[in-house]
């Protein structure tokens, strides 16, 4: 043997000799009389759908199902549209139960709601119930749980106007420690007074959750977060509640005393009611936002080339092409008159209903140039000059605009002017140019 050859290999050890039996690798479930009765109940529930005694043996048979069995199954039911996936072994079946036989989430409102948010969705029944019975409205749901929210996303796909996010509900941005688990997964308790190493689960406050969605405001709070209610609402003066319309929310008997504090000041009794039973308690605005909020006034853009026809009326401009002209749509340049000449104008007769704001930006274009003072007037329609705002611009300058006005309703007319600045000799390449003017 050459000192360059490989070792020889050792012998294979003998294969050792166990005292009891060998186990074999698990084999999944074969298909038997349990899923052959299951998939019978789901045909005859389909056949007909109203039938309450069919609905309950099918209930009642996939409980027992569910409790004897691990992994995944499937859930037929009429009213949803599409198979529902469940978990067996799992709170799953009692969270289902709850919406589909208890009717939990069947709570009278007096407004429809058009955007709801659902904290502690779990796996997405009760959603999908809120999205059965309030067809219009969107909906995002909130799931702390990464296992809970994977089977979210299954049951949830069909909707195109539900979405969800994988994180929990809470007074700020944090993370979150899970305390203790009372169901598995359904009764996940979090906490942020946890070693760093076990908080693991990302948190916000609920302003922050209507921002990620792209809502400025929501109608309807379905809250069932298993003992963070307190964390939620510790700041009776969050904006979201300022609009809510209803809170739904599920408090068991050990936290609802220290929940109902907080509510004192969250939800006073002039403005809301309060109902429910067991552990469903519903706070409800008397008088829905809507009806009491004033809506916004459209924006209103003084300059369009597009879609119809707006009036200008130009005062003193100057004789020139370049006196005044519109570009790129709703921009304008107006250029002024000599020093000591009287202002260039472009009014603008509107008629409007509760506008507060003018936003726009000045640009002087000019280079070299002397300045340029940009002006906005508004007048009454008896011609009683309402309010005016000017600044000073040099050659070069560009300033973003808002200016708070009067509440402005019926005809007025808004008058935009440009002059040339004191102790200036000339307006040559006075380029002053008024971007996007508009009006809400």
């Amino acid at each position: 043997m050459h000192a360059s050859d490989p070792p020889p290999l050792a012998p294979a050890p003998a294969a050792p000799v166990l005292a009891g039996p060998v186990l074999a690798a698990p084999v999944p479930c074969a298909f038997g009389p349990a899923q052959m009765r299951k998939a019978e109940l789901e045909l005859a529930l389909l056949a007909a759908p109203l039938d309450a005694r069919r609905r309950d043996a099918y209930l009642d048979d996939l409980l027992e199902f569910a409790s004897v069995r691990t992994g995944l199954t499937h859930v037929v039911l009429p009213e949803f549209g599409h198979p529902l996936a469940l978990r067996c072994g799992t709170a799953d079946i009692i969270g289902l139960l709850r919406v589909v036989r208890e009717l939990v989430y069947d709570f009278p409102m007096r407004a429809t709601p058009r955007r709801i948010l659902v904290l502690g969705a779990h796996v997405g029944y009760g959603a999908l119930w809120l999205a059965r019975r309030f067809p219009e409205a969107r909906i995002v749901c909130v799931e702390p749980c990464a296992a809970s929210f994977r089977v979210l996303n299954q049951n949830i796909l069909p909707y195109q106007r539900i979405q969800a996010f994988c994180v929990a509900a809470w007074h700020g941005p944090t993370r979150l420690g899970v305390r203790s688990r009372m169901l598995g997964d359904w009764g996940m308790q979090l906490h942020d007074q946890m070693p760093d190493a076990d908080r693991t689960v990302p948190a916000r406050a609920v302003g922050e959750l209507l921002a990620l969605a792209g809502w400025d405001q929501v109608d309807l709070v379905v809250c069932d977060i298993q003992g963070a209610e307190v964390a939620v609402f510790a700041d009776p003066g969050q904006r979201w509640l300022r609009t809510l319309d209803t809170l739904a929310i599920f408090v068991h008997e050990s936290g609802r005393a220290a929940f109902l504090e907080h509510a004192r000041d969250c939800f006073d009794p002039a403005q809301y009611g309060r109902s429910g039973g067991g552990d469903l308690t519903v706070f409800e605005r008397h008088v829905p936002f809507r009806a009491i909020a004033r809506p916004a006034p459209p924006a209103m853009a003084l300059i369009g080339c597009e879609d119809a026809l707006y009036p200008v009326g130009l005062q003193d401009t100057p004789q020139t092409a370049w006196g005044f002209f519109v570009f790129d749509g709703d921009c304008c340049q107006l250029h002024p008159n000599a020093p000591g000449e009287a202002p260039a104008r472009a009014i603008f007769p509107r008629e409007l209903a509760g506008q507060s704001r003018f936003m726009a930006t000045y640009r002087h274009a000019g280079r070299p140039a002397p300045a340029v003072v940009f002006s906005l007037l508004v007048v009454g329609a008896d011609g009683g000059e309402i309010f005016r705002d000017s600044r000073t611009l040099l050659a070069g300058d560009r300033q973003e605009v808002e200016i708070a006005l009067p509440v402005l309703s019926g005809p007025h007319h808004l008058i935009l002017q440009t002059e040339m600045a004191p102790d200036t000799r000339h307006s040559y390449n006075a380029w002053a140019q008024f971007l996007s003017p508009r009006i809400g």
